[in-house]
């Protein structure tokens, strides 16, 4: 195993940059595409999901392009605003004290860039395809942020703890196929296989230990600072060392990076009566086992120290050598404290596990439709609950959607939702579809009432497709 000594940082400017980092970020959002038996985006948030159609093929890199993102509790415009009452740095200040460590932000992209399906002569529909996915999540740092900006004098005797810091990110390249059964009238399922290839990594979720500043009148110093049972690090994989990252490598890593790993999605639908109906999935049950171009940062150890006593009235020894006071602090630190970096690290990380439902009521006129099953009863709206779980490393992402779904015309089709989630109370999206012959059109987005401005808004996202899709009856 190679190791290299640790060439330190400016730590007040990496607190900085930490805090900075943590102000903005993406979340994922699924609202829009969720139980839409007329798009084959659906079938990946729920692969038991009622199928409208016999077969399609996405246009390569165009069939489903989204990006979805959020913070929590802060905004682009609470430290940016154009103020005469207060600077930036006070605007900063009071965003640190109001934020807790139970905040966070998250980024979360998505590319298809193979989508394809067919119904079998049985009736399942087999759907497969191959897609880039970005998620990270950055919780903000709360006793770090505190430390960086106060200070510990105003803080003495408080355990300021390294267990605040967390962030993990994720690129990885999915391949993935599934089947979808319709099992008897009112039941359907379906599973999905996946195979990821991790493009990159970076990790740091299992810190630990304590920065504590004592009152010590009696001591050598007047303060006493104590680092206790400090382990933590960063790891990082696909790239090598941060020295060595390279846009070629991150896309080679899609299919030859040698980080691997695999996955299953498992989903149902069930229709209670001709109105009244239920589904849910359980997405990414799976893991990724990152051994290649890997890489980490780490430190542990223990260490008090309460000041230098200086040996008066000479700085000097009896030859004339200025006395090492600091060299001596600097050895007794490294003596307890281990920090380096070190290459070839092998780690597994669990894909964050997704957890959608929803609860359907139809009503309306009737339609007549040219569908799968002409006999079946179907109707013009449908309305209904969507919930959505997501497992963070620092606990449960949440939210909760109503929706109203509709065709404005035999080719057009409209979805409008309010959200709830941790992140607004106000989210209010739509969903757009439109189909002319085979050819076929979507745009969803979300948080609509921020677009005024957006620099004020929590959470944003869209996702546009361009698709064939067509039946054969």
């Amino acid at each position: 195993m190679n190791q290299k000594q640790h060439t330190p940082l400016n730590c007040r400017k990496f607190l900085y940059l930490l805090v900075l980092l943590t102000s903005a970020g993406v979340a994922a959002q699924y609202q829009q595409l969720y139980d839409t038996d007329y798009l084959p985006q659906s079938l990946l948030l729920n692969p038991g999901n009622k199928v409208d159609f016999d077969k399609h093929f996405g246009i390569p890199l165009l069939s489903g392009v989204g990006v979805q993102a959020a913070t929590r509790n802060v905004s682009v415009y609470d430290i940016f605003q154009v103020s005469e009452r207060d600077e930036i740095k006070e605007r900063i200040w009071a965003k640190v004290d109001q934020l807790s460590n139970r905040d966070y932000a998250v980024l979360h992209q998505s590319l298809e860039i193979l989508s394809a399906g067919f119904r079998t002569r049985k009736g399942n529909y087999v759907s497969f395809g191959w897609y880039e996915e970005l998620d990270a999540i950055t919780y903000f740092p709360k006793d770090v942020a505190t430390l960086a900006y106060e200070g510990n004098q105003q803080h003495l005797g408080y355990a300021f703890k390294a267990s605040d810091i967390k962030a993990r990110a994720e690129m990885v390249s999915v391949f993935h196929i599934g089947m979808n059964k319709k099992v008897n009238e009112h039941f359907s399922i379906g599973g999905r296989f996946k195979l990821y290839s991790g493009m990159f990594s970076a990790e740091s979720t299992h810190n630990s230990g304590t920065f504590t500043t004592y009152l010590t009148p009696d001591g050598n110093n007047y303060y006493e600072h104590r680092l206790e049972n400090i382990n933590g690090g960063l790891k990082i994989a696909g790239i090598g060392s941060f020295e060595e990252v390279s846009e070629s490598q991150i896309l080679q890593n899609s299919v030859f990076g040698g980080n691997y790993g695999v996955g299953i999605d498992l989903g149902f639908s069930y229709d209670f009566n001709e109105r009244w109906s239920a589904s849910g999935s359980l997405l990414d049950l799976g893991f990724i086992n990152y051994r290649s171009k890997t890489y980490e940062y780490y430190g542990n150890g223990d260490f008090d120290f309460d000041g230098i006593e200086f040996i008066f009235p000479s700085v000097v020894d009896e030859n004339t050598v200025i006395r090492p006071y600091w060299t001596d602090l600097e050895e007794e630190f490294n003596e307890n404290m281990n920090f380096g970096e070190r290459a070839d690290v092998s780690y597994t990380l669990l894909r964050p596990v997704k957890l959608l439902g929803g609860l359907i009521y139809s009503f309306g006129e009737r339609l007549k439709c040219n569908c799968l099953n002409p006999e079946e009863n179907r109707y013009r709206f449908k309305t209904g609950l969507q919930a959505m779980v997501i497992k963070r490393p620092g606990g449960i992402q949440a939210g909760l959607t109503a929706f109203l779904d509709a065709p404005v015309t035999s080719f057009l089709n409209t979805k409008l939702t309010y959200g709830i989630d941790s992140f607004t109370y106000t989210n209010v999206g739509f969903l757009i579809s439109a189909k002319i012959r085979s050819f076929n059109v979507y745009l969803a987005a979300d948080n609509l009432l921020s677009y005024s401005n957006i620099a004020d808004s929590n959470t944003a996202s869209f996702q546009i497709g361009f698709q064939l899709i067509s039946n054969t009856k």
